[in-house]
C-alpha cells in the first residue's frame, strides 16, 4: 500500500468524522448543526430535488472513477435530471485527448516503464503517486535493477527538487511554463540531425514534414538556451542521449499544460517509442462497465444550478478547481454532502448524509490504466461500520425510492453489496481471466489465452465470488499489441501537434508585464495529501515536506541563489505575493533549483476542519486570479516575513 492506503485506518478511527445525518439551523456565524434521523434526511433531499428538476437545476460532483459503483452514482443522477461534474485525478485519462490525437485510437495511453532503458521525464512523480501508484513504484524498481551498467537511466526534468528528482540520475531543473520548449528543443535537434525512427510508420508519415520544418525554424538550441535556462551542450547531449539508449521512453506529469503534454507525444512517436516495450500502448477500454460522462459542465450549468450533491471534498480541495465551482455552491440554494468527514464539502452544505469510509464499504473500481490488460478491483468491507453512516448504494436507493416515479424505477439495486455481487457473476459468466493471483500465475493465464486456452477459474459461481473477493479483485492478462501502428496505417500515419508560438515570443511578453514580481512560482502537491478523502491524517501530516521541509507546514522552495539574493535562510518564515493575493510560508533551500523559481506547497487549509487539519494556515491558490485553476505559474515576489 502508498502512504494514504495505510493511513486510511486513520480515516476509519478520526475522532472528528461525522456521527450521522445532521442538517444546518440558521445562517452565517449563527448556524449550527441539529443531528436528524436519516429517514427525515431523505425526506428533505428527496423534496429538494423534486422541486428543482428542471434540466440543469442539479449538479452532482464527485471524484473521477470508473466501476459499477461509480457508474450508479452517474445513472442515479442522469435519472434524476443532473449535471455531472468529476475531479480528474492524477491518471492517464488526462492525457488522453493528446494521445488520441497523436494516433487515432481512443484509449488511455500505456507507459512501459519497467522494461524501458532511458526515461526522459518531463514532471511526472515516477517514484512518488504517477499513474497509479503501487504500480509506479514496482515498476521503477524494475526499471533500476541489474547492475550500474545495464540498469534503466532516468533523467528528470522539473521545476522543483522533488523525490523522483532527487532519486533521478540527472536533474534538469526548468521552470514548468518552459518545460515545453525543452521538449520541442530536443525534437528539432533529433530532426535536424535525422536521429528519428521515420522507419516506423512506414511508407505514410502523417504531417511530420510540415511538424519538422515548422519545429527546426522555431527551436533554435541558442533560443531554446536562453528561454529554459538549459545549456545548448547539455539539450544537444539530452537529445542524443535519449535516442543512443536501445528502448527510449518520455513520460511526463499528467497535470501538465497542454503544450506539454502534446510535445511529449510527438516526441515519443518520433524516437519510436509506439507499440514496443520499453515504450507506449494503447491501454485495454473496460469491457466491464460504461465509464461515467467525464465531460466537464458549462458555465451555464454551472451558473444555472440550484441543488449541488457534493460526494466528496475533491473539487473543492483541488489545484485545477474553476474558481466557478466555488461561487456556484455558494449561490445554490441548497448543497448536500455525502462525504464522512469534516472537510470542505461539509462546510459548503446544508444537509450532511455521511457515507461509509473506503474501509467499510464494498469496492467495485476500474484502477487507473497501468497494466496490460483488463482489471477491475472487488472487495467486501474490510471493518464494521462504527458510526451512523450508510453504504452508498443504498443511500442512492433509499432517494430513489422517496422521490419516487421514474428516479425509483430507474434504480435497479438496493445495495453496494448488489452491484458488487452482479459485476462478479457478470466476470464469471465471461469465462476468461483470473482473480488476483501471483505474477507466475497471472502470467501462465496470460500465455494460455494468448495461445487460444480459456479455462475456468473456478468450479462454480459460488466459488469464484469466493475467490474473486478474498483475492480482492479480477484480472484477465490477455494483450496484443499493435493496435497504434495498425490505426497510424490506416490513417496514413501520425499527427504531431504545433505549437501555436514560439516559447521566445511568450518569454518576452510574460517578462514586460510583470516587472515588479520578479520570481516565477509554481504550485504542487504533496504527495501525502489525500485530494479525496478525510484530511483529518496525523500520519500523513508528519510526512509533509521529508526530507527536508518541516512537517505540519506550508513551505516554499527556492534554490540558494535565490534566496541569497533576497536574504533568506533555511527555515525562515516569508511572505509570498503575487498580484492576485498573498500567503505566509517556510522557506526551503534546494540546491539546483533554477534561479528566480519558486515552487509552494499546495496544502488544504480547513479552519474548520479536523483538530489536525486546522494546523495548516495557508492556501496556495489564493497566489492564482480567481476565475482560473492554480495551474501553471504565477509572477511572484518574496519577503521576510
Amino acid at each position: 500500500l502508498c502512504a494514504k492506503g495505510q493511513a486510511a485506518l486513520e480515516s476509519y478511527f478520526d475522532p472528528d468524522r461525522l456521527p450521522g445525518p445532521a442538517r444546518r439551523t440558521g445562517t452565517g456565524r449563527n448556524s449550527e448543526w441539529k443531528r436528524i434521523e436519516w429517514d427525515a434526511a431523505i425526506t428533505l433531499l428527496a423534496s429538494r430535488l423534486q422541486a428543482a428538476s428542471s434540466p440543469g437545476r442539479i449538479l452532482a460532483v464527485a471524484a473521477e472513477e470508473h466501476g459499477p459503483l461509480a457508474d450508479a452514482w452517474t445513472h442515479f443522477w442522469k435519472a434524476a435530471g443532473a449535471r455531472l461534474l468529476w475531479t480528474s485525478g492524477a491518471t492517464a485519462p488526462r492525457l488522453r485527448e493528446a494521445f488520441s490525437s497523436l494516433t487515432g485510437v481512443d484509449a488511455d495511453p500505456l507507459f512501459d516503464l519497467e522494461h524501458a532503458t532511458y526515461v526522459l521525464s518531463f514532471g511526472a512523480p515516477i517514484t512518488e503517486h504517477w499513474l497509479s501508484p503501487v504500480w509506479t513504484q514496482r515498476s521503477y524498481g524494475r526499471l533500476r535493477r541489474g547492475s550500474p551498467q545495464e540498469r534503466g537511466r532516468l533523467v528528470q526534468i522539473d521545476a522543483r527538487r522533488s523525490m523522483t528528482a532527487r532519486r533521478a540520475d540527472e536533474w534538469v531543473a526548468v521552470p514548468a511554463d518552459r518545460q515545453a520548449a525543452l521538449a520541442y528543443g530536443l525534437t528539432a535537434v533529433l530532426l535536424r540531425e535525422g536521429r528519428t525512427a521515420r522507419d516506423t510508420f512506414g511508407a505514410f508519415s502523417g504531417n511530420i514534414p510540415d511538424f519538422e520544418r515548422a519545429i527546426v525554424a522555431r527551436y533554435a538550441p541558442d533560443d531554446v538556451a536562453a528561454m529554459t535556462g538549459v545549456p545548448v551542450v547539455t539539450v544537444l547531449r539530452l537529445a542524443r542521449d535519449l535516442v543512443a539508449s536501445p528502448r527510449p521512453l518520455v513520460t511526463v506529469a499528467t497535470d501538465a499544460e497542454p503544450a506539454l503534454i502534446e510535445a511529449v507525444m510527438s516526441l515519443n512517436a518520433l524516437i519510436g517509442a509506439l507499440d514496443r516495450p520499453g515504450g507506449m500502448f494503447a491501454a485495454v477500454r473496460p469491457r466491464a462497465t460504461s465509464e461515467p460522462d467525464q465531460a466537464e459542465a458549462s458555465q451555464q450549468d454551472l451558473s444555472s444550478a440550484r441543488v449541488v450533491a457534493l460526494r466528496d471534498a475533491s473539487m473543492l480541495r483541488s489545484l485545477s478547481t474553476p474558481a466557478a465551482l466555488f461561487e456556484t455552491v455558494e449561490r445554490a440554494e441548497f448543497v448536500v454532502s455525502f462525504s464522512p468527514y469534516l472537510d470542505e464539502a461539509a462546510q459548503a452544505a446544508d444537509l450532511l448524509m455521511p457515507m461509509h469510509t473506503p474501509l467499510e464499504n464494498w469496492q467495485a473500481v476500474i484502477p487507473p490504466a497501468a497494466i496490460r490488460g483488463e482489471q477491475i478491483a472487488l472487495s467486501r468491507p474490510a471493518a464494521a461500520a462504527r458510526l451512523d453512516t450508510r453504504d452508498a448504494g443504498a443511500v442512492l436507493k433509499m432517494m430513489a425510492t422517496a422521490a419516487g416515479g421514474d428516479l425509483a424505477a430507474a434504480c435497479s439495486w438496493s445495495t453496494s453489496e448488489d452491484l458488487v455481487n452482479a459485476e462478479v457473476a457478470r466476470l464469471a459468466h465471461e469465462r476468461r481471466g483470473t482473480p488476483y493471483a501471483t505474477p507466475y500465475e497471472t502470467e501462465w493465464v496470460g500465455q494460455l489465452e494468448h495461445g487460444g486456452w480459456w479455462i475456468q477459474a473456478a468450479n462454480s459461481p459460488e466459488s469464484f465470488a469466493t475467490a474473486v473477493l478474498d483475492s480482492g479483485g479480477w484480472l484477465d492478462p490477455a494483450f496484443e499489441p499493435g493496435q497504434i501502428l495498425t490505426t497510424l496505417e490506416a490513417r496514413r500515419g501520425p499527427s504531431l501537434s504545433l505549437p501555436a508560438t514560439s516559447a521566445a515570443l511568450q518569454d518576452e511578453g510574460e517578462a514586460a508585464t510583470h516587472g515588479d514580481y520578479p520570481l516565477r512560482a509554481t504550485a504542487f502537491t504533496p504527495a501525502v495529501i489525500d485530494l479525496t478523502g478525510g484530511q483529518n491524517q496525523p500520519a500523513l501530516f508528519e510526512l509533509l515536506g521529508q526530507p527536508d521541509g518541516l512537517p505540519w507546514r506550508v513551505w516554499v522552495e527556492m534554490g540558494p541563489e535565490t534566496a541569497q539574493a533576497l536574504n533568506i535562510e533555511q527555515g525562515a518564515w516569508v511572505r509570498v505575493a503575487s498580484p492576485y493575493g498573498a500567503i505566509e510560508a517556510v522557506a526551503v533551500l534546494a540546491d539546483g533549483a533554477a534561479p528566480g523559481c519558486v515552487a509552494i506547497a499546495h496544502v488544504p487549509f480547513m479552519p474548520g476542519g479536523g483538530r489536525w487539519a486546522r494546523t495548516p494556515e495557508a492556501d496556495v491558490r489564493r497566489l492564482w486570479p480567481r476565475g482560473r485553476s492554480a495551474l501553471g505559474t504565477v509572477p511572484a515576489k518574496i519577503t521576510r516575513g
